[in-house]
């Protein structure tokens, strides 16, 4: 049993050493068949590369806000009354998105009785000038007695009575003259005060605008607490936005421009400038409100294109900046608040640390670590390290200028 035991181990032993020799000798025969490949160039890493530029970067902040109006007037009466027509001269109904002209009669009240009173007060004043008429005529009639009087008195040929009465009715004259003068003036201003209110029965629009809303219908009695319709303009809207406090330096009244574009609006953009500035920061958010102006457009239909209330995004012109460094975003390396970047040179990467400006789009401006004119690794720079060999590709397809 042990023999058997034995041989059989034998076997074994044997067989593994003919393996092992054939395996030994296919690696011979495979390295003299394909020799090693000098190690020179083995690992220069391929790479696409690009030459920093010089351009412009604007940099730019984009921000939400809402428009408004720049200008609201609800439309009130100045005199009680019952509200008898609400169109236009030309019959046309007064409703919400009627454009209006300054000074266009909007609404009428019922006047009936105040042209009754304004005839009556104008035949008040048609008698008063008839009465200073008459005073008139007396006044003359007895200043001529008085200077008879005189005269036949300095003559001996009146007695001192006589004359005294010539001249007490003269004063008396000139007294009646003077109460007829004020009697007119009197009867002129109460004309005018109903003239007055007459006018007022006929409701003006106070601006051009459009009617946005519409809060009494004819037949109402309305008074000088009663809003009608409101009205406002709508050529040009501002766009009210909340400013950090770091940027609000680079900030000008009626210099700095932004662009609007709103979502129910997609593909269009509206210009304005800055108009204002407000004076105080909100000490929670630490923001302070600007307006800005927007010109309106008309579309197709004849309608405005903005509105009030809609929600839109401003694109904040901050500075333009004209020839410096600038480089992709995409190229520019991350590593948390640092920007890295390879520069080629000698055949190898050197990194290189970057001071980041402004940001507009995909271009980045680089303040320091970077010159103009250098080879940037624009393609496969993730896979770099500080002193890799790298082996630059054609750069037929580098950014455009």
């Amino acid at each position: 049993m042990m023999k058997r035991i034995l041989k059989a181990l034998f076997y074994l032993l044997a067989a593994a050493a003919i393996v092992f020799g054939a395996w030994r000798v296919y690696l011979l025969a495979d390295k003299k068949a394909n020799p090693p490949a000098e190690n020179k160039g083995s690992d220069a890493l391929p790479v696409r590369v690009d030459i920093a530029r010089t351009g412009c970067v604007t940099n730019a902040i984009k921000l939400t806000g809402s428009l408004e109006a720049v200008r609201t007037v609800d439309v009130m009466p100045k005199i009680s009354g019952r509200l008898e027509r609400l169109a236009l001269d030309d019959g046309t109904p007064v409703w919400e998105g009627l454009a209006v002209s300054n000074g266009q009669v909007i609404a009428v009240l019922d006047h009936r009785d105040i042209k009754a009173r304004l005839a009556e007060a104008n035949a008040a004043v048609k008698t008063a000038r008839a009465a200073l008429e008459t005073a008139k005529v007396v006044l003359k009639d007895r200043d001529r007695e008085r200077k008879r009087m005189e005269k036949l008195f300095a003559e001996g040929s009146t007695t001192e009575q006589q004359r005294d009465l010539a001249g007490t009715a003269y004063e008396q004259a000139v007294t009646g003259l003077a109460q007829s003068e004020a009697q007119l003036v009197q009867s002129l201003a109460a004309a005018e005060v109903i003239a007055v209110n007459l006018s007022e029965a006929f409701i003006r629009a106070p601006m051009d605008g459009v009617v946005s809303a519409k809060y009494a219908d004819p037949g109402a009695m309305v008074n000088a607490a009663t809003r009608i319709v409101r009205i406002i303009p709508m050529d040009e809207l501002k766009f009210l936005i909340a400013i950090p406090g770091p940027y609000l330096r680079h900030l000008t009244e009626g210099v700095t421009e932004v662009v609007l574009m709103s979502d129910a609006l997609p593909g269009q953009s509206f210009s304005g400038v800055i108009a204002r500035i407000y004076p105080s920061v909100d000490p929670v958010t630490r923001t302070a409100t600007v307006e800005v102006r927007i010109a309106n457009k008309c579309g197709q239909t004849g309608g405005w294109l903005l509105r009030p209330g809609l929600y839109a995004e401003g694109r904040i012109i901050l500075e333009v900046k004209r020839d410096v460094v600038t480089l992709p975003a995409d190229v520019a390396l991350r590593r948390g608040e640092r920007f890295l970047a390879f520069v080629v040179k000698d055949g190898r990467a050197e990194t290189r640390e970057l001071i980041v400006g402004a940001r507009d789009g995909n271009t980045l401006e680089i303040r320091e670590g970077l010159r103009a004119g250098e080879q940037v690794v624009v393609m496969g720079q993730h896979r770099l390290a500080d002193g890799s060999a790298v082996t630059p590709a054609d750069d037929g397809e580098r950014r455009k200028e």
